[in-house]
């Protein structure tokens, strides 16, 4: 009798650990190698020397994009310094993300370059149709815990985008413990772009969810990335298309609905990944979207209390609203994300991104 009390009162005072991996997702502003890549408009982005750029800057309709061309002098040293500093936002308490999702990177090679600095082995790259060459890209450790099964690309197709082609969908299928978790990434259309264009990326990756969901209801989804949606969109992405029968629910609003976290955790945080200057207004374009098996308390669920938009002191700068005329001149904002300046090859002048990270664990 008294060694079965004994055993009970060490299951009651020893903790129950469960195990847990984490995921960021980041745009990182323009991460391209230095090399022109065939048929697609990454001339801004190369040394000032290479063949062939002056006579494309010179094609540039919009002042602003032409001055930006000719003035922009991307070469090694400005790569490395841009290598570096991302390695400084991604690697946190010595540690690397267990899956970093990142946007805004022009190809494969680059990421070689990032993957083998972070200390990544495995990675995988969207190939896109869009005209800059901008694309996707996951990285991950894999382990008994995590393992790699599938690579996909969400083409978003219609008629407005024969004339501007938009980045594909990365989707990535994994392993955790026990169970499966696809990933999406996303990087929708500007918002340059009319609204219908962001509708078409949503409906997207709502068909493919549910074709995923309808051969496996119990598979674990997240989309994660730079969806480029704000609340005047209408109309709305999010509100009628993902949120739709409740398939998509939004990380952010739940962290913020929840509770059990404390006012001072949650006021604390930044108040969005994305600073508007011209606006002087915070944006969540960044953004994770999870399935409802991922908060069931069942197998693989994400660890709301863990999440955050990652906004570390030295990778934010205070903004100076200087248009002249406008009613703004002179107010300030701090803590805005400190952009990156592709001509710097110092890495404290250079910035960062002009997006901050987002994380979250999910536990298992």
């Amino acid at each position: 009798m008294k060694s079965i009390l004994v055993s009970l009162l060490l299951l009651i005072t020893i903790p129950c650990f469960g195990k847990s991996i984490e995921l960021m997702v980041y745009n990182v502003e323009n991460l391209f190698d230095i090399k022109h890549d065939e048929g697609k408009n990454d001339w801004t982005f190369l040394p000032k020397d290479a063949k062939g750029k002056k006579e494309a800057c010179k094609k540039v309709k919009s002042s602003y994009r032409k001055k930006e061309c000719f003035e922009t002098d991307w070469a090694k040293d400005n790569l490395e310094v841009k290598l570096e500093n991302i390695e400084k936002m991604v690697i946190r308490d010595d540690k690397l993300p267990n899956i970093l999702a990142l946007v805004e990177i022009e190809n494969e090679a680059v990421i070689a370059q990032l993957a083998k600095l972070l200390g990544y082995k495995k990675f995988i790259v969207s190939d896109s149709p869009d005209r800059r060459g901008i694309d996707l890209a996951l990285l991950w450790k894999e382990d008994k815990n995590l393992k790699f099964i599938s690579k996909n690309e969400l083409v978003v197709k219609g008629e407005y985008f024969k004339e501007r082609p938009t980045r594909n969908i990365l989707e990535a299928e994994f392993s955790v413990g026990k169970e499966k978790l696809t990933v999406f990434v996303n990087h929708w259309p500007s918002l340059g772009n009319p609204t219908d264009a962001r509708i078409k990326a949503a409906n997207t990756l709502v068909a493919r969810t549910k074709f995923i969901l309808k051969k496996n209801p119990k598979q674990n989804i997240v989309a994660v990335g730079d969806f480029n949606t704000i609340d005047s969109n209408h109309p709305h992405p999010f509100r009628t298309v993902l949120f739709e029968n409740e398939l998509f629910s939004d990380l952010h609003t739940t962290f913020k609905k929840d509770k059990s976290i404390s006012w001072n955790i949650k006021d604390q945080m930044a108040p969005g990944s994305y600073f508007y200057g011209r606006g002087m207004t915070w944006n969540l374009l960044d953004r994770i979207f999870y399935t409802k098996g991922l908060l069931d308390s069942k197998g693989l669920d994400l660890d709301v209390s863990s999440y955050k938009i990652h906004s570390p002191r030295f990778a934010t700068k205070t903004y100076e609203y200087r248009r002249k005329g406008k009613y703004l001149y002179g107010s300030t904002i701090k803590g805005a994300p400190f952009r990156y300046e592709h001509n710097s090859t110092s890495n404290s002048r250079a910035g960062y991104s002009d997006h901050f990270p987002l994380i979250v664990n999910l536990k298992f």
